[in-house]
């Protein structure tokens, strides 16, 4: 009897073992997250290297508007500040202005006698308008002014470097606008189980290094204009 009973609990236990083997091996492999996969991690070295380009390009572009003030002369930036927003203010006249010069060259052309009169009271107000809002700041408008006199000729000098600079700047704030759109898209694929997370990582990476080249290029732009100017 106790022999039965050994043997009974002796294969009880090898089969709870055999079955605990067979768990085991059926268990499935973990996989990984998608911030391990190989494509995501080269993509981070990129990103961190445009991140220390953003450093140059803050640096470089700080000595550059020192070298602009020095040119516009001692002029306080609350002087600068007063004289923009009174600019901005009437901005709207400005461009109503435009229209109307617009409307009366027709008027004149139309022989509209009562609409031309029309037209150059309204320029007229809208001058009035203009010249009561600056008048109490006329000093700061002339040292303005003066600085922008100043600027005239070293922005000539550097206007076909600035002008290929902003094209540069406006493609790399689209090639980081499709980088975010893509990195988006990679996440969402990778959570549903779709593989095309690959080949938009692998994307995203092109992009990146493309984004980054741009703004190698600004910075080289940037210090020419610096060492042009001095």
């Amino acid at each position: 009897m106790n022999k039965i009973l050994s043997v009974s609990l002796l294969t009880t236990s090898l089969l709870a073992s055999s079955t605990g083997i067979i768990h085991a091996e059926e268990k499935p492999v973990k996989e990984p997250k998608l911030k391990q996969t190989a494509e995501y991690q080269q993509l981070q070295t990129l990103q961190g290297q445009s991140k220390e380009l953003n450093i140059e390009l803050k640096a470089q572009g700080e000595k550059n508007k020192a070298m602009w003030d020095s040119f516009r002369g001692d002029i306080p930036q609350e002087v600068r500040d007063t004289v923009k927003a009174a600019l901005a203010e009437l901005k709207p006249l400005r461009e109503e202005n435009k229209n109307l010069s617009a409307q009366l060259k027709e008027a004149k052309q139309a022989k509209d006698k009562e609409k031309v009169a029309s037209i150059k009271a309204a320029l007229e107000a809208n001058h009035q308008t203009i010249e009561a809002k600056l008048a109490p700041i006329a000093d700061e408008v002339a040292q303005v002014k003066e600085g922008h006199k100043n600027l005239k000729e070293p922005l000539a000098e550097v206007k076909p470097i600035r002008d290929a600079k902003k094209a540069n700047k406006d493609e790399a704030q689209q090639v980081k606008q499709e980088i975010k759109d893509i990195i988006t898209s990679a996440k969402e694929s990778f959570k549903n189980g779709d593989a095309a997370w690959q080949s938009s990582l692998n994307d995203a990476i092109d992009l990146t290094e493309q984004l980054n080249a741009l703004k190698s290029e600004i910075l080289s732009q940037k210090t020419t204009i610096y060492e042009t100017l001095k």
